[in-house]
């Protein structure tokens, strides 16, 4: 506890003026009576007297003001505490000029430049901390605490809520004026997998601001008619509503309607409860979780076009021509916010590619279609059955869809029967609950679907035979997401591939076992041409290209795998001077490396190594790369090893993780995959990470270690191009350089003294150069927009 105190002072002091200023506050009113009148400036430490408020506060000192202490400092966190706060206030105070409605503006001014609030300077501080943390961390915080305040104040629009916002505006502004460090201007890339954690989560967070807005006693925010409209049932009684009624009146009343009870608040929040699975599904990058909220977005947007169309926009004069703008510019923001959230999803949708198996969306869509007929049958049922005549079945059918059908669709509906209003009531809300639980599979918000691209049985099925019988350099990679496969007659043998268009490029040369691999080459050859595709065996190895060169078939160089035997491995020798060093310092300053599987993980070091990832894809102008380079999806692999350098205090400094090889059931060697340092990282910790495995290796008794090889890069001086396909791959080649460095990762490698193999290129058809050239370039940058292909070809100069 001391040494916390004396790590956290503002935290601590901060924490301990929340406390005494609501002691302070129960004094004063169990004295007098009375709430104090002011707190005067410790007003910013004084939470609600009530005590979950009193909780909250404390949490969020502790937990936030605590991170940002950790990240900036103590002097940096009671600064940006005291500035983010009194800016974001006094900024927010200046709405006294438009709202005075007859008031003393110099004392309204006073008394909302002094209104502070202990979450204003929270907001403030941890947004202002942001800017010192990593890419990956920095765009949380701002994104999370953007759209929590953010929706707070679209929704409720409490003056608080306003603070907040101005505060983290603030203190983003100021994080960047107390970061001494480089900064890098522009759009910072995130990975798929940061993509899906921040759209879901601002999904997410639209899902819970209506239901603020419902329970909230004073509803002023823009997009407070979204919760009208949610909130308001077909048969909720609404005065003034009515397709020619008093639409000033209407409105008043529409957001002025709160959810008085559990049971009246479960049936609104039914079409959210869609959103919250979807959000989920998003986490999971599934790609029908796009589509379903992106559907329940467009329902909302229209729902509410309708309805404040019908009603409100045309009477005009509620309470003069400010409130006129005003409810122009909430109704609007209730239509194009949602209607945005959709489009940056589409926008967004390559991100998210994990697609439902056709067994879950059939089951979707069947479900769907059932409650659909149950609801509308039900509803036919009662209508007729009712003692009033319903003249206009349509309309009744509208008003089934219930929390987002226009609510003056039917102004009679209020007098019906009972029995018919109570279940027009719950046929839209038991629609909407039926269409979220039935999301729950497709989207994989609970379960993630194993099969979700139909492969899983050719998957598992490869990586059995990758295990018993093995493989080349790029073996275990065939085993990942997103190859389709081939397996020879007997089964012992098989290719996995790319296809784009009409070619089928090969992850490597044929897997399985050694004695059926070559007929397996001319087998899957022979089957692509039987469907009209154009063969291209990439990264195959010498005697692989022999056979095929025999066939007739070209050849050209596109890499070069780096391997030696560890069982031999010293740092002996002129050449491995830079690695000896590199070593003899880490063990200087105390660097360890782990050797585990990602399972085996600590929670933290999992976490960093997220961390730097993010922070390695944001420094890039190019989407992620794919094919033979994997990430961290692959390194959860329960087969894969990583090996982690930390320092003495257990932080993260380079992370390399290791796929094995197979012979005969057992593992004979390893490949390097990823490589990932820290920008604080001391130069050399990833020469001692090589050579940390080597040593591990070498006392395993492993037989290879394979730095693998570096695509589009050569030791030598590469040949001048003769054809299309060498000439693309010596542009991309060439152009990629500077972003991930393929041909210095080479070099790199040179360092521990390996033996080089080539790999190449082999294809059938000279005329297929240039398909093959882009099923290639695709396969590596299958994220390739048209516009970044277009600025890779200009950067090759």
């Amino acid at each position: 506890m001391r040494s916390a105190l004396v790590r956290h002072p503002v935290t601590a002091a901060i924490t301990f003026l929340v406390v005494a200023t609501a002691v302070f506050g129960i004094v004063v009113r169990v004295l007098h009576g009375a709430d104090p009148a002011s707190y005067g400036p410790f007003r910013i430490f004084a939470a609600s007297t009530g005590a979950v408020a009193l909780l909250a506060t404390i949490a969020g000192v502790v937990v936030l003001v605590g991170a940002a202490e950790r990240l900036m400092g103590s002097w940096r966190t009671a600064l940006a505490f005291v500035v983010t706060t009194v800016v974001g206030t006094a900024a927010g105070a200046l709405t006294a000029f438009v709202d005075a409605d007859g008031r003393d503006l110099t004392s309204l001014l006073l008394g909302r430049a002094t209104a502070f609030d202990p979450w204003t300077a929270i907001v403030g501080t941890i947004v202002t901390a942001s800017a010192f943390a990593g890419p990956l961390w920095r765009r949380r915080i701002r994104v999370n605490a953007l759209a929590v305040v953010a929706a707070l104040l679209l929704y409720a629009g409490h003056a608080s809520d306003l603070y907040a916002v101005l505060a983290a505006g603030v203190g983003w502004v100021l994080g960047e004026l107390l970061r001494r460090t480089p900064k890098r201007g522009g759009w910072v890339r995130s990975s798929h997998r940061e993509t899906r954690v921040l759209l879901g989560t601002v999904v997410l967070v639209s899902a819970i601001g209506p239901v603020v807005a419902l329970v909230s006693r004073a509803r002023v925010g823009l997009l407070a008619p979204i919760a009208a409209v949610l909130g308001t049932g077909p048969v909720t009684p609404v005065s003034g509503c009515g397709t020619d009624g008093a639409s000033a009146e209407c409105l008043r009343a529409l957001l002025a309607y709160r959810a008085t009870d559990p049971w009246t608040l479960l049936l609104a929040v039914a079409p959210l409860l869609v959103l919250v699975v979807g959000g989920l599904g998003l986490f999971r990058g599934s790609r029908f979780a796009v589509w379903l909220v992106v559907a329940v977005d467009l329902v909302t947007a229209v729902a509410a076009a309708v309805t404040y169309g019908v009603l409100p926009a045309r009477a005009g004069g509620l309470q003069g021509t400010a409130d006129e703008f005003v409810t122009a510019l909430s109704v609007g923001a209730s239509i194009v916010v949602p209607l945005a959230t959709a489009a940056v999803l589409v926008l967004r949708r390559r991100s998210f590619t994990v697609l439902p198996s056709r067994r879950r969306v059939v089951a979707f869509a069947v479900t769907v279609v059932a409650a659909v007929a149950v609801v509308v049958g039900t509803v036919a049922v009662f209508a007729a059955s009712a003692p009033q005549r319903v003249e206009d079945p349509l309309r009744i059918a509208v008003a089934a869809l219930g929390p987002l059908s226009p609510s003056a669709a039917w102004e009679r509906l209020p007098s019906l029967g009972t029995a018919l209003r109570i279940v027009v009531g719950l046929a839209g809300p038991v629609l909407w609950f039926v269409v979220a639980l039935a999301a729950v599979r497709p989207t994989g918000a609970v379960e993630p679907d194993t099969d979700a691209d139909g492969s899983r049985t050719d998957r598992e099925r490869a990586r059995a035979l990758v295990t018993a019988g093995g493989g080349d350099t790029f073996g275990w990679m065939t085993t990942w997401r997103g190859n389709a496969y081939w397996f020879a007659a007997d089964g012992r043998a098989g290719v996995a591939f790319r296809r784009s268009g009409g070619v089928a490029v090969t992850v490597g040369g044929p897997f399985g076992y050694p004695d059926a691999r070559d007929a397996a080459m001319t087998d899957f050859a022979r089957y692509c041409d039987d469907n009209g595709w154009t063969t291209v065996f990439y990264g195959v190895d010498a005697r692989n290209a022999e056979l095929l060169t025999t066939l007739g078939w070209s050849t050209l160089p596109v890499a070069e795998d780096a391997d030696l035997d560890p069982r031999t491995w010293t740092t002996t020798g002129k050449r491995k001077q830079d690695v000896r060093t590199a070593v003899n310092r880490a063990r200087r300053e105390g660097i360890t490396a782990t050797w585990s599987s990602w399972q085996d993980l600590p929670p933290s070091t999992a976490r960093q190594i997220e961390a730097i990832s993010e922070e390695w894809v944001s420094e890039r102008e190019l989407p992620e790369m794919g094919f033979t380079l994997g990430g961290v999806d692959e390194m959860r692999d329960p087969a894969v090893r990583t090996l982690v350098a930390q320092d003495a205090t257990g932080r993260v400094l380079a992370v390399t993780s290791w796929l094995p090889s197979h012979r005969e059931g057992r593992v004979v060697g390893w490949t390097l995959d990823v490589m990932r340092r820290t920008e604080a990282a001391p130069n050399g910790v990833m020469e001692f990470l090589v050579a940390s495995a080597a040593e591990r290796m070498r006392d395993d008794g492993v037989e290879r270690l394979s730095l693998s090889a570096a695509p589009l890069a050569q030791a030598g001086e590469a040949a001048a191009p003769n054809d299309g396909v060498q000439s693309l791959l010596e542009l991309v080649g060439g152009v990629l350089e500077p972003v991930y460095g393929f041909r210095s990762l080479l070099r790199f490698k040179q360092k521990f003294g390996p033996d080089l193999h080539p790999l190449v290129l082999a294809y059938p058809d000279p005329v297929a150069l240039p398909s093959i050239g882009l099923a290639v370039v695709r396969a590596y940058l299958p994220d390739l927009s048209l516009r970044q292909a277009v600025a890779l070809a200009r950067g090759r100069g």
